[in-house]
């Protein structure tokens, strides 16, 4: 296995230092940094990794091996989106993620959990993430069963997905089983990441739902559901990335995802899109422009996002609309990079017939180098917010 050997100061005690405090788990030792700061350490550090960092060794997808976790990868994390029918007939959105993160070459692996809730009715959505530091054990490489405290996601070829959480206000225990084929991306199973290098990258864009969720001490029984789920790994880096990810599940069965990376400009520098047809054949492309129509200022992070998005795919002769349910979808004061993870709706027209269907979309690097209160006259067309926004809940 070719292995790479880095510099003097990615080895130092100096450097790991700074990774631990401003790194990808860097609010486990200054949860509230100033942005200003954050930013330009998180900048320094992302340069430096950039000039010094190998790619990953390239090599096919096997599977089930490659459900599992990859130690020769920096980062990694396994996403699960989906939207739900309770046996009430709620509608509920929910997304569970573990992240793993090398922290050092001595101490191994970090991961992290984030499990959030989004109730279009009441207009709330709430998030928690739990956290743990290295030495973690009990996980082995390409073993599809990862158990981190109270957040669990295992993989059976005969039962699909097991994922579980339990947290004081938030849990979900949930069986979610493939409807369609493994998508890889980027037609191999490898993508381009913002910042060159590479990323293994499938999903599983409908999963069978059910199981029962959660929220403030109501349970809910999911009477049925369809799930999208990510996996990604690699050596590509986190900090200073900005991008945008749609997953488009269309009610006549077919799929699409969207993926493209913004300079410090916010201008689109790497596009590339995966379509799935209900009957199973598979499109690729790199081709698409995402125009937002307006913009929504988090009440209680530090983030702008746009939303209400006009997507056009030429290669598919496709033209979308996709709107949040609501805007308070955001997970911010975190331990990853804030970002915007929201149930939308979709409607268009492809091939010239009208379609329907549901979204989640991802929205990073739009966290404002300003203290919080500070107007941004730059940015116009900016929501202020709904009153009956949700809570965050850290523990």
């Amino acid at each position: 296995m070719h292995r790479c050997k880095a510099p003097e100061i990615l080895r130092s005690e100096a450097y790991f230092r700074v990774r631990r405090r401003w790194a990808f788990f860097n609010s486990l030792l200054n949860p509230h940094p100033k942005p200003l700061i954050h930013f330009l350490t998180a900048l320094l550090i992302c340069c430096t990794l950039c000039l010094c960092a190998c790619d990953i060794e390239k090599r096919p997808l096997e599977f089930p091996f490659d459900h599992g976790p990859h130690f020769n990868s920096v980062n990694e994390w396994w996403y699960f989106t989906g939207e739900v029918i309770t046996a009430q007939g709620k509608t509920l959105g929910f997304e569970f993620t573990i992240f793993k993160r090398l922290i050092s070459a001595e101490k191994g692996f970090a991961y992290l959990g984030h499990l959030a809730v989004s109730d279009p009715d009441t207009k709330q959505h709430a998030f928690v993430e739990k956290t743990t530091s290295p030495p973690v054990t009990g996980i082995e490489e390409g073993k599809t069963e990862i158990i981190v405290k109270n957040f669990s996601c295992q993989f059976a070829e005969a039962s699909g997905f097991h994922i579980k959480a339990e947290t004081d206000s938030l849990a979900i225990d949930a069986v979610l089983v493939p409807e369609s084929a493994l998508l890889p991306h980027g037609e191999d199973g490898l993508i381009t990441m913002g910042d060159g290098r590479s990323s293994y990258y499938y999903s599983f864009t409908s999963l069978a739902t059910i199981g029962t969720l959660t929220v403030n001490n109501t349970e809910y029984t999911i009477a049925s559901g369809r799930t999208w789920m990510d996996h990604q790994w690699g050596n590509y880096t986190v900090l200073g990335m900005k991008w945008d990810w749609f997953s488009l599940r269309l009610d006549d069965g077919s799929s699409l995802m969207l993926f493209q990376f913004r300079d410090i400009f916010d201008k689109p520098t790497l596009k590339n899109w995966t379509y799935q047809a209900a009957a199973g054949s598979v499109l690729y492309g790199a081709d698409f422009s995402a125009q937002a129509a307006r913009r929504y200022k988090e009440e209680k992070g530090r983030s702008i996002y746009p939303v209400d998005w006009t997507i056009e795919v030429p290669g598919l002769d496709a033209k979308f609309q996709v709107s949040p349910l609501f805007d308070e979808q955001s997970l911010y004061d975190v331990m990853t990079p804030d970002y915007w993870e929201g149930l939308c709706s979709v409607a268009g027209i492809m091939e010239g017939k009208a379609v329907h269907g549901a979204a989640y979309v991802e929205l990073t690097g739009y966290e404002k180098i300003l203290q919080a209160g500070s107007a941004d006259s730059t940015l116009p067309q900016i929501s202020d917010g709904i009153s009956q926004a949700g809570s965050g809940y850290q523990e």
